[in-house]
Parts: C-alpha cells; structure tokens; sequence
C-alpha cells in the first residue's frame, strides 16, 4: 500500500509536471521531455530505494 502510494504521488507530478510544460508553448519540447523522463525516472528509482529502506528498518 505504501509503495504503491508513494509510487503514484511520484507519477501524478510528473504527469502534471509535463502537461504544464506542453500548454507552455514556449519550451523547446523535444529536449525537455526527454530531461524530465530522466529526471523521472532517477527520481522514482530514488523514492522506490527510500520506501524500502524504511519498510527494512521497521521490519
């Protein structure tokens, strides 16, 4: 339940993080959709890491 939650707080910003950036039309958008998916996915392997961790330590 834990991970599964804090797995789709991870998802919803960037998905909302996303579509703010595509109404901006401003934003060169090959580029930057290509940054965000990495910072995407660096973060979520993070926030994955940190949920076990702390699930370990109470177990």
């Amino acid at each position: 339940m834990k991970t599964g939650f804090t797995s789709g707080i991870v998802i919803g910003g960037i998905v909302g993080a996303t579509m703010s950036m595509m109404l901006n039309g401003d934003i060169n958008m090959k580029r930057t959709r290509r940054r965000i998916m990495r910072m995407g996915r660096d973060v979520y392997r993070r926030s994955r890491r940190i949920v076990s961790d702390i699930s370990n330590m109470m177990h």
